[in-house]
């Protein structure tokens, strides 16, 4: 795997000058919300015009790996699964063997311009395999319609009441965001309405879940990766071809612990200023220091309501 423009390790604030490419498209909701409309969804002003098109027309490799998710998912402990499991298996990746030296600087974020800013020439030399991170609906997906490409597609899903939690914190005050300041009920009811950067929940997850058989994409539980972390594993490393002994799978597992991706200097991205603290808790139930008894039956009836027929479950606690 190679680094690509790495030279510029220290990620700063998000700015409407450098990142937002047409900043007269951006809106302001209420609390200061910033955002844009791509295709009618709500997104972060950093997924621009330009950076989408590009992303929707990468010609993928079956080499290629995507893995997706609603933001605060667990994509980030899913993206450092792939990097060890593609790289040396249970060994550090470092510059002299994975050529990064973050994890940021091992993957490609195309439809972002801030973090991940790499050019349309990035990619096409990128050596295989080539990692790619998306928040895309299916509709929206890198490379365009996943039935139509060679890549590879990993969906991690988590119970909606902790993403919305989570995300609620990690929104709340950031420079992405217009430093919003609304408080828990003005997010809870913004979630619960779509009007969250990403869109509508139940939309974006369904759109993967409805694909779930299909033969290059894989859906993963963010709960089962929590409690079977080495039965994930493996069906990770064979959804992905890969072979690694019990041996590595023990290390790999070891090595993507909370606690170790918090104090290892590869996978912490301490090196993006507003993301010092990236990983907060990462447990299932952490939406309990959130919701009231009563939003929390409001919120049960809606998910029976969008879940439906559909099969989908999750463990909440």
């Amino acid at each position: 795997m190679a680094v690509l423009n790495e030279k510029r390790l220290h990620i700063g604030e998000y700015t409407d000058e450098m990142h937002a490419e047409s900043p007269e498209d951006l809106r302001i909701g209420e609390h200061g919300y910033k955002y844009r409309l791509v295709e009618g969804r709500v997104m972060p002003p950093y997924i621009t015009p330009a950076r989408y098109a590009l992303s929707r027309s990468v010609r993928t490799r079956a080499s290629d790996i995507c893995f997706v998710s609603y933001p605060k998912s667990g994509s980030t402990w899913l993206s450092y699964i792939i990097v060890l499991l593609t790289t040396t298996g249970a060994d550090d990746p470092d510059p002299d063997r994975s050529g990064a030296t973050t994890l940021r600087g091992s993957l490609h974020w195309v439809e972002s311009s801030w973090t991940y800013p790499r050019s349309a020439e990035d990619l096409e030399r990128a050596a295989a395999p080539r990692i790619f991170k998306s928040h895309m609906p299916y509709p929206m997906a890198l490379g365009g319609e996943p039935a139509q490409n060679p890549c590879r597609y990993i969906y991690i899903a988590r119970n909606p009441k902790d993403v919305c939690a989570s995300y609620y914190y990690f929104e709340s005050g950031k420079s992405w965001s217009g430093y919003y300041d609304g408080g828990w009920d003005h997010w809870l009811d913004m979630f619960l309405g779509g009007r969250v950067q990403r869109g509508d929940w139940f939309d974006h997850t369904l759109s993967w879940w409805e694909h779930r058989d299909a033969e290059n994409v894989l859906f993963l539980r963010f709960e089962d990766l929590k409690l079977d972390t080495r039965g994930q594993l493996e069906r990770i490393a064979r959804f992905l071809g890969v072979r690694v002994s019990d041996d590595q799978l023990r290390e790999v597992e070891r090595k993507i612990g909370f606690a170790a991706m918090q104090q290892t200097e590869f996978s912490a991205l301490r090196e993006v200023k507003e993301f010092s603290r990236f990983f907060r808790k990462g447990e299932i139930g952490s939406w309990k220091e959130y919701f009231t008894a009563e939003q929390s039956e409001a919120f049960d009836r809606l998910y029976k309501e969008r879940i439906g027929e559909s099969g989908l479950e999750f463990m909440f606690e």
